[in-house]
Parts: C-alpha cells; structure tokens; sequence
C-alpha cells in the first residue's frame, strides 16, 4: 500500500475512531468517581447518551447568528484534526502535514472557539466562564509548550514521531522526567475537571461558559470537550510514555495508556476541591519554573 493511501485511510478512519470513543472516557470517568463514593454511577455509554438527548433537545440558544452556528464545528474539527496529526508510537501517515506546534496551535484555536462562542451568548455568566478559560489557556499552553520542547530539544526535531522513537531508544533522563511531571499538570486544566474546571463552577456559575447553549451546540461542544480529552491524553502518553511496537499492536497499547492516565486524572477530580483562580494561576507559576528548570538540564544535556 502506497503512502498516499495509508494516509487517506488513516484521514478518514482516526476520525470516526475518535468521534465514536471520546464518548466513553465521559462514562468511564464518572463510574470511576462513582466507585470512590461507593455508589453503582451511571453506566459506561452516559456520554452517549447524553449527547443523543441534547441533539434531540430544542434549540432556545438566545444569541443564533452565522458565527454562533459555525463555532461549534470550529471547535470540533480542530480538535479532530490535531488528532489526525498525532503519532502512534512511531507511525504517523500525517506527520508531513503539521509537527508539535501544529498541533498546540489546533488544541488552543479548539478551545479559542469555545471560549468566543460561550462569550457570545451575551450572559454575565457566560461571559465570566470564558473569561476563566481564555485565563486557564494562558496559563496552561506556555507550560505544555515548554514541556513537549524539552523534548524536541532532546531529539533535535519537532516532528511528533520522531520525539517518540528517540525517547524509547534513549529512555528517560533527569530534563524529560521533569518535563513530563510538568505536562501532566498542564493537560489536567485541558478535561475541565477539578480542581480546574473554573470555566463550569456550577455552584458558581451555573455551567459557565456553555450555559446558555442548547440542542445540537450544546451537544457539539460537549463532543469537542470528549474528543480533546482523548487528544491531549494521546499526546501525553505517547511523547512521555513511548512504547515502540508495530503498528496493530501499538493502537492496543495506546488504548490502555490513555484509559489509565484518564483514570488518574478522574481520581484527582474526586480527591481534590477545586482552585480559586489566583491559586490555580499560582499554581501554573510554579509550574513554569519547573519546567523552565527542565529545559535548562535538556540544554545542558541532562
């Protein structure tokens, strides 16, 4: 099989891949939150379901124009297409097509496209959820960026695959362990979960940022938030927990990393209460400085 068709089935197939999965990761999250308060939860395919009830529902979106109708396919298509980009283990049909920043570039215009569309809505709340997640954004990206440039300072290239076949020929050193405490952090804020989901804060917010979206948006942008859960838990597990086997294998490998990571980060949201602002902006300070640290260890070969 020529390239050009490894690429077009690959183009077609992450995708639906993606689009029919993501869902799951929302069940699966809340049975595990479920279990940690000994309760049964709902069942696995919630997310399912509840994107079915919400297309089904009325549209009383109150702001409807040609850029409020277009927002929410913006926002799931970038975040689709960052997919597309993303290696497995070392192969990636598409990695001509974009490298690590092009990727970071397609996760933030995802989220850029939330964060106008809550804003247009015209409600306070609205307005004030997207403020807080423009605020998260600009704390989490430089961190993630600075993290995944450790590594390509390490391999010598920003192409995706190739950080990942030179991470698991060269194992960790002192600079990625760092770099990769560090994007942990920064891929949390990204599920919109405790203690980071400021953008939602029900108790404050009553929803926030998606509060006054209805019908097909509102299940449009809950489909967006399910498929970069699984896009950014991807390229976590992939740059900073490489395992390099052939290809039908490593889809399976990739499965069971990025269900483990998504686990993690559901008990944190269970265990921790969420953060004020100033804390979580503190808290990405410190953040920075440790990765900062990173990179200078990753310049001086460490």
């Amino acid at each position: 099989m020529v390239k050009w068709q490894v690429a077009l089935i690959w183009a077609i197939a992450v995708p639906l891949v993606l689009l029919a999965i993501s869902p799951l990761l929302d069940g699966w999250a809340r049975k595990i939150r479920a279990r940690l308060h000994s309760r049964v939860g709902p069942p696995l395919i919630q997310g399912y379901l509840d994107l079915a009830k919400l297309a089904g529902k009325a549209d009383v979106t109150p702001t409807v124009n040609t850029l409020t109708n277009f927002l929410p396919f913006l926002a799931i298509a970038s975040a689709v297409t960052a997919g597309v980009l993303l290696p497995v283990s070392d192969f990636a049909p598409f990695s001509f097509a974009g490298d690590m920043l092009v990727v970071l570039y397609l996760l933030g215009l995802s989220t850029a496209a939330v964060v106008i569309g809550g804003a247009a809505s015209g409600n306070p709340y609205s307005f004030l959820g997207a403020s807080r997640e423009l605020q998260l954004l600009l704390f989490v990206e430089p961190v993630l960026a600075f993290a995944l440039f450790v590594l390509a300072v390490k391999a010598g290239t920003f192409r995706l695959a190739e950080i990942v076949l030179w991470h698991a020929q060269n194992g960790y050193t002192l600079s990625t362990v760092l770099a990769g405490i560090a994007a942990l952090s920064a891929i949390l804020p990204y599920f919109g979960k405790l203690p980071f989901d400021l953008a939602e804060a029900e108790q404050e917010l009553m929803g926030g940022i998606l509060l006054e979206q209805a019908g097909w948006r509102l299940a449009l942008y809950r489909w967006t938030f399910f498929v970069k859960w699984f896009v950014v838990t991807w390229l976590f597990c992939e740059l900073f927990l490489p395992i390099v086997v052939p290809f039908p294998l490593s889809i399976l490998i990739l499965l069971v990393k990025v269900f483990i990571v998504f686990s993690l980060a559901a008990v944190f949201e269970t265990l921790l209460a969420r953060l004020r602002l100033d804390h979580a902006r503190a808290f990405f300070i410190h953040v920075a400085f440790f990765v900062l640290f990173a990179l200078a260890f990753a310049l001086i070969g460490s």
